[in-house]
């Protein structure tokens, strides 16, 4: 198998309480898109169209980031002191519905706004024509997460019929003309069937991606709970065992942007309008960076006050999906003097 397996995350990594306050976020997440050609029993998607289902009550518009929206988003990006490190194009919707991505990858790529530019997708909408566009446009990386091993499971999984042969084939054309950008496939262990499904998917897919793993179920978009007793937060996304924190330390290095222009501290999906930190058409990014809304949020943090925010109280992802080095829960007290409210 030509893949290395291991977890999405870079392994050589600085310990975070070393290095914050940062004066420039790493990760961007920018949705693209909310309109998405699945709808996963996982995701809120699964209620979409629903009078009253959960994505309804979200009161979110299925669309298009419209351009000159993401134009501005870079050009406040290039205000920060640095650059940030990734931008990431994901969100609640498939990011390859948008006609315009390439696009938004090749302007990103040519003004310089981040030393890396990801995609998070289904895959299932990739052909060759496609693939060749995006690698052209300069994306560095493109994060493929599977619903199944066969088109059956596809289909109970997504709820949709999948050609798997097809998609397949567009994957390993994807991979033989990737050039200089990174391929990552994943798959959810809950949707493999025993041992067998396991070796199943490292030989379909291990000598067509760069890296390659089977994480963990866990919840992530608080809304669906723990789907049915299926999602198990007591180990994370890597399927290790997870330990209790206080302090999110997500909050201290990335921002979320949604197609409305609203910005999250985090890149968990389904987010309250309420807890957006702003908006970047009636304020700029590092304006909310340095705001007040976020230091309140990150001082009540430090301060083991997270639940003085509904949206936090009740979020796992927190301890499911990051790793020890950022722990910083002891290192709370000293952090707390690094984030005054001017």
């Amino acid at each position: 198998m030509k893949a290395e397996i291991k977890p999405s995350y870079d392994l050589n990594r600085k310990r975070l309480a070393d290095i914050i306050p940062l004066s420039t976020p790493f990760t961007i997440f920018i949705e693209p898109t909310r309109h998405c050609n699945f709808k996963c029993f996982y995701c809120l998607h699964s209620t979409r169209g629903r009078e009253k289902g959960e994505f309804a009550k979200t009161g979110y518009q299925i669309k298009h980031m419209d351009f000159s929206m993401y134009e501005l988003i870079i050009g406040q990006l290039m205000s920060f002191p640095e650059h940030p490190k990734r931008i990431v194009f994901s969100g609640l919707g498939e990011p390859l519905m948008n006609p315009r991505l390439p696009e938004m990858i090749k302007r990103a790529g040519d003004s310089g706004a981040a030393q890396r530019l990801d995609i998070l997708t289904n895959a299932s909408l990739l052909t060759p024509e496609l693939s060749d566009a995006l690698i052209a446009a300069g994306v560095t990386r493109i994060q493929v997460s599977l619903q199944g091993l066969d088109a059956r499971k596809y289909k109970e999984v997504s709820g949709v019929t999948v050609d798997f042969d097809r998609m397949y084939e567009n994957l390993i054309y994807l991979y033989q003309h990737k050039g200089n950008c990174s391929i990552f496939i994943k798959i959810i262990d809950s949707l493999l069937e025993g041992e067998a499904d396991r070796e199943r998917f490292y030989n379909l897919f291990g000598d067509i991606c760069d890296q390659i793993f089977i994480e963990h179920l866990i919840t992530l978009q608080q809304q669906m709970g723990d789907l049915g007793g299926r999602a198990d937060d007591s180990r994370n996304i890597n399927n290790e065992e997870v330990f209790f924190r206080n302090v999110c330390p997500v909050i201290f290095y990335m921002l979320q942007i949604d197609v409305d222009g609203n910005v999250f501290p985090c890149p968990v999906g389904g987010l309250p309008k309420h807890f957006a930190l702003g908006n970047i058409q009636d304020q700029s990014l590092s304006r909310i960076w340095n705001g007040r809304r976020r230091t309140n949020l990150i001082r009540a943090h430090l301060m083991l006050n997270r639940k003085k925010f509904p949206v936090c109280a009740t979020c796992a992802t927190c301890a499911t999906v990051l790793d020890e080095t950022e722990f910083l829960d002891d290192a709370a007290g000293r952090l707390l003097k690094f984030f005054n409210i001017n």
